[in-house]
């Protein structure tokens, strides 16, 4: 039998006896019953993600599996990383445990304070240690299998008082009180995209992705023969004669390549790192949804949410005319006159060399509620911001252009991307406002 040390880890090589003044640690029976307790509380009921993690380090823990209690493992088999990914640069493991240790630390000082049991994962070690709650009177009681047993029954043990949560429980509790106050504590092992993300993925809620459409118009064969023909010359007069159901028109039944391309990596990013998250169409989205969870907002013209907060902030989208004659441009309201980033005839009706993108999120003061958009004046616009928000490499520049607090605030980023063949390159960062 393996000695271990306080925390759960094992001993150095060649200690293998069992100091006989060491507390007998609880069965796995007795960790196991009182595990589905913890899952159960009010604590755990509401966070699959931290039910998930409790359970695979515990059944690690018991089946003596001490490789797989190791970020990169843990990493890779539950939160869907690939084995050789960085941890360094990526820190779901570091974050979902601090929770799990808020978590268990709330339980512990709340409807778990006269449980028997406990589970513990010290500060530094991803292994779980089990204890009793009491040792000392553990064994004055007569043995660990005898408050077992009168546990099992749901009898309090007579001989085990409420636990006073340790101080480091107690400070975790207190520093912990928020999902968001957890990711910033991170912050200095996260990436520079990993704490822009961080406020969005701090609520019990799965992150709702919203997504715009527009009208799909869908002709019968001889009527889109006829407009296609007469679109190829110069000037043409078209006489058609319409039955019925010549014509059907999709509500949000079209979306482009680019927001379809935006969308998989917002999707992929979320995925890899196990976040939940809630993807609807516009319509399907209604104010309650909007006030009380963070929103990403994908596009601008066909996102009537996102628009409406890029109207409020400094960089805004605006245009003139319409179809093959509009122009749009990324204004900068605290700047007058012309504005350089435009583009001066949109695809398809031309060929774009240049895209341009507004990147915000904002913090709601009232609620706390955190908002992201990203779009573009076009769509390759909006597919590369989703590119800069999914790529750590793309965020050098932004943190040079950055104060050294903007985690914690409003932030807008303007991003270019060059167009070449319909295919847009990574983006260059043009301007950041943060306040």
């Amino acid at each position: 039998m393996d000695t271990y040390r306080a925390g759960g880890y094992p001993a150095s090589e060649g200690q293998i006896r069992v100091s006989q003044t060491a507390s007998p640690e609880p069965s796995a029976g007795a960790i196991l019953e009182h595990l589905e307790r913890v899952l159960a509380s009010p604590s755990f009921r509401n966070s699959k993600r931290s039910q998930d993690l409790l359970q695979f380090l515990v059944a690690k823990r018991l089946a003596g599996d001490w490789a797989a209690l190791k970020e990169r493992v843990i990493g890779a088999e539950l939160f869907g990383r690939h084995p050789d990914y960085d941890t360094g640069a990526d820190a779901i493991v570091r974050v979902r445990v601090n929770e799990l240790r808020k978590r268990l630390a709330g339980y512990y000082a709340q409807e778990g304070r006269d449980q028997a049991v406990r589970i513990e994962l010290t500060p530094g070690s991803y292994a779980p240690s089990f204890r009793w709650a009491n040792a000392k009177e553990t064994g004055e009681a007569g043995g660990g299998e005898d408050l077992q047993q009168r546990n099992s029954i749901g009898t309090k043990a007579a001989a085990v008082r409420p636990p006073r949560p340790p101080r480091a429980a107690v400070a975790a509790l207190v520093l912990g009180l928020g999902g968001a106050a957890l990711w910033l504590a991170s912050q200095s092992q996260s990436s520079p995209v990993e704490r822009f993300w961080a406020p969005l993925l701090a609520g019990r809620q799965p992150l709702l992705v919203c997504i715009p459409a527009r009208e799909r118009w869908l002709f019968a064969s001889s009527v889109a023969g006829a407009l296609k023909e007469a679109s190829g010359r110069e000037s043409a007069h078209v006489q058609l004669r319409l039955r019925q159901g010549d014509i059907a028109v999709v509500a949000e039944g079209q979306m482009s390549v680019q927001n379809f391309r935006a969308i998989l990596s917002l999707a992929r990013w979320l995925a890899q790192r196990g976040i939940p998250a809630d993807f609807r169409l516009v319509s399907e989205v209604s104010p309650e949804d909007i006030r009380r969870r963070a929103v990403v907002l994908v596009g601008a013209y066909h996102n009537p949410w996102a628009m409406e907060l890029n109207q409020r902030l400094r960089y805004v989208f605006e245009s003139q005319k319409e179809g093959s004659e509009e122009v749009c441009w990324v204004k900068d309201r605290s700047v007058q006159g012309k504005s350089p980033w435009l583009v001066p005839r949109l695809w398809p009706y031309a060929v774009q060399s240049v895209d341009f993108a507004i990147i915000s999120r904002t913090f709601d003061p009232s609620t706390g509620r955190v908002m992201l958009s990203l779009a573009g004046v076009n769509g390759f616009g909006t597919q590369v911001a989703a590119e800069f928000l999914t790529v750590p490499d793309y965020w050098e520049e932004f943190t040079r252009k950055a104060p050294a607090n903007w985690h914690r605030r409003n932030c807008q980023i303007v991003l270019q991307t060059k167009v070449v063949r319909e295919v847009p390159n990574p983006p260059s960062v043009l301007a950041v406002h943060v306040w």
